[in-house]
């Protein structure tokens, strides 16, 4: 609760599926079949509209985790505009990239002074000609798969729902009813109207840099097939749309090269069998599946904003992802055929602010699509580090692409096939945060396979690579000078390296990523070596960066004074580096909080970060500030801006961003928190407001369930899901 000081109740040893209730008395349970926990409060979070005639505000997003669409109209028609997670566009055109750079080249422009391009590492006497190949062309980016209109649907008055715990959209017009569907286990779209027939077409996609689309119709079916050119080291890809009528629905079919041989007669198949009368997707098995995702958490809570704002975002994350897929981009569903920043995947915060939810809300396996993203990126980064470093282990950018050819060497692309912005991709602690989340996922869900194949030996590498890169560093008395490096998306490279030492966020990620492989290798048995590399690695570790003015705070990196930031950089050893929790010395939690309430931030990238840091430090403002900003943010269609929507900010327009799905983790850390593996229940939420959860996870994998009123806590019950030691803290 905001403002009380946590005490540790005890420690209990847990075996599996033992429920323990902190209130009067300890009680033994077998889990029940679940059910929805709390079907008013996830109905209360529908999306009812009187208009859907702005992309951007008024688009329903609608999708079973691959196969998504954004549905809105234009004119009187209804617009469905399909994507899918595997439609990439995944050539690179690496010959106009400058020459790989290297680490010893970088030390060396660095020490003689000015050079004439710092955002430009190039070998002694070689030239180069911008652009690049991630400014020259709109790919590697995913692309859109198709439009499906229905005419006159959207004629007014109009009244549209997205009901979340159906997955459907219903829409209410002065020419009838319609329901939209996207059904959970299939690769189809339906949309049926209830009276009448249905006047539906299919477009095809017009994308600069491709082939046109091929269109026809057979057997009544409307077809329409794709071709994505390839590259030197990547095949490229085709995929088929198809559409079929059958009185008063229509279904669309997508089927990709990468799922069958034949895509276009599968996706007319598929079509065709999804307007019979008897259609092979079972609308029970889609309700079924859906009602299983809502009934393994849920909240219920005296705020509106956050409660619903918490239920749509996992509802979004479900539509563009699930296990087995290809994981989404910086956007769900794609307005434009040149997303910005290509779409890609982001590691310096966006993509895996986009997963960040699904641990605490019982939902880990969502983020299988990035841990198979990074786990299948390591062989590259192993070549990275080799290449750029000259150092063991694995190193990752901040940007990635989807179908990245997993062997530099092999590739007959110059330079391995491999993007590397020289600036920017020079981070040093977007490689350990790349590699976080999947040991976050291990610490909400403590599989030892999923440590032993998975986890691990991600985390390993990255900490190999992190203990020679702080034995390069010069020593300043007991510690080395972290360097170089470039503060997340601030300074760049400066004449001496002026500021680019001691980045408080490398040095939360380093503690934090030493600490997690000797965790793993001490859990798993392997590895002593290596363990004694990394203690002694991360002793090296040099003191977060200090302003020496009145008062004390930290700055993102050593002797630069405090500036509007971007990212912020200076809170990010609480939240996400985890290093600063409730357990730290009195002293630090003080000098973070100082830093957090005298942080200024340009209202980009920030708010989601920021308002966990406040729930982490327990601040007296943690909820007032989260529900402010989702308030800025939140558009009419459920999902939430780049920036404030007032005054109007032109990245708020670039689409629908995945990142914001994020947005529902600090809700939830308002409520309970387990950073250091102690469970805190309520430990920023205030104590005026009634609030109830059921099953959130936590690190250790327990799941807990909790209700606040009045300020007091009338239930506590806790689950093991896998055994171990609970730890609380009120």
């Amino acid at each position: 609760m905001t403002g009380t000081a946590p005490v540790l109740l005890g420690e209990y040893v847990m075996s599996r599926l033992l429920r323990i209730f902190l209130i009067m008395c300890l009680a033994v349970s077998f889990l029940a079949v679940a059910e929805v926990p709390y079907p008013e409060a996830l109905d209360r979070a529908a999306v009812t509209l009187a208009t859907l005639d702005d992309p951007i505000n008024d688009a329903l997003l609608i999708g079973n985790g691959d196969l998504n669409a954004l549905v809105f109209a234009e004119g009187d028609d209804i617009v469905i505009r399909i994507t899918k997670n595997d439609v990439w566009d995944a050539r690179l055109e690496s010959a106009l990239d400058p020459p790989i750079p290297t680490l010893e080249r970088l030390k060396e422009l660095g020490t003689v002074g000015p050079w004439e391009d710092r955002t430009l590492i190039l070998p002694e006497g070689s030239t180069w000609e911008k652009p690049d190949s991630y400014h020259a062309n709109p790919y590697p980016c995913p692309r859109a798969c198709g439009v499906l209109r229905i005419a006159d649907a959207a004629a007014p008055p109009l009244v549209a729902k997205l009901d979340l715990r159906r997955a459907r959209i219903a829409i209410h017009s002065a020419s009838g009813d319609y329901r939209v569907l996207i059904p959970a286990e299939s690769n189809q779209i339906v949309v049926a109207r209830s009276k009448g027939a249905l006047a539906a077409s299919l477009e095809a996609i017009a994308s600069e840099g491709i082939p046109a689309a091929e269109t026809g119709t057979e057997e009544g079916v409307v077809w329409v097939t794709q071709d994505i050119p390839g590259d030197l080291d990547w095949p490229g890809m085709s995929f088929a749309v198809a559409m079929a009528q059958h009185e008063g629905t229509a279904a669309v079919s997508v089927v990709t090269s990468l799922e069958s041989e034949t895509p276009k007669r599968l996706a007319m198949t598929s079509a065709h069998q999804a307007v019979q009368p008897a259609p092979t997707a079972n609308p029970g098995s889609h309700e079924s599946i859906w009602a299983d995702f809502w009934s393994k958490s849920g909240i219920s809570i005296d705020d509106p904003v956050l409660e619903r704002v918490w239920y749509r975002n996992l509802y979004f994350l479900r539509c563009v992802s699930k296990p087995g897929v290809v994981s989404t981009g910086l956007f769900a569903g794609l307005l434009d055929d040149k997303p910005a920043w290509h779409g890609d995947y982001h590691t310096n915060y966006n993509i895996q602010q986009t997963y960040w939810l699904a641990y605490a809300a019982n939902q880990c396996e969502l983020t299988e699509p990035y841990d198979r993203l990074i786990t299948e990126y390591l062989p590259r980064a192993r070549w990275m580090a080799r290449t750029i470093f000259d150092m063991d282990g694995a190193y990752i950018p901040h940007v990635l692409f989807a179908y990245e050819p997993p062997d530099p060497a092999a590739c007959k692309s110059p330079g391995g096939r491999q993007y590397i912005h020289h600036e920017w991709g020079f981070t040093q602690g977007v490689n350990g945060f790349s590699v976080q989340p999947l040991w976050w996922h291990y610490k909400y869900d403590p599989d030892p396979a999923f440590l032993r194949d998975v986890a691990y030996p991600a985390v390993r590498d990255v900490a190999d690579f992190q203990a020679d890169f702080v034995d390069q560093c010069e020593r300043d008395g007991d510690h080395v000078v972290l360097a170089p490096s470039v503060s997340p998306e601030h300074w760049g490279w400066k004449e001496n390296f002026e500021r680019n030492r001691n980045c408080t966020f490398d040095i939360a990620i380093f503690r934090y990523i030493f600490n997690a492989a000797i965790e793993g290798a001490t859990t798993l048995g392997v590895d002593a070596e290596k363990v004694e590399e990394w203690r002694a690695a991360e002793a090296l570790l040099p003191d977060y960066p200090v302003w020496s003015d009145d008062p004390n705070i930290v700055v993102d990196v050593e002797d630069a004074p405090p500036i509007e930031y971007n990212i912020p950089v200076p809170t990010t050893p609480v939240f996400p580096g985890d290093v600063v929790t409730f357990a730290s010395p009195e002293a630090e939690r003080a000098l973070f909080t100082n830093t957090l309430q005298h942080l200024q931030h340009n209202g980009n990238n920030a708010p989601v970060m920021l308002a966990v840091t406040r729930a982490r430090l327990s601040t007296a403002d943690a909820h007032e500030f989260l529900r402010t900003e989702l308030m800025w943010r939140e558009r009419r269609n459920g999902t939430l801006s780049f920036n404030r929507l007032d005054p109007r900010f032109r990245f708020n327009d670039f689409g629908h961003y995945t990142e914001m799905f994020g947005a529902a983790l600090p809700v939830m850390e308002l409520l309970l928190q387990s950073v250091g593996d102690v469970v805190r229940v309520f430990p920023a939420w205030p104590s005026h407001i009634p609030a109830t959860f059921e099953d959130l996870r936590t690190q250790g994998g327990f799941l807990v369930t909790a209700t606040i009123a009045e300020g007091n806590v009338s239930e506590l019950r806790v689950t093991s899901t896998i055994g171990g030691t609970l730890r609380i803290a009120l």
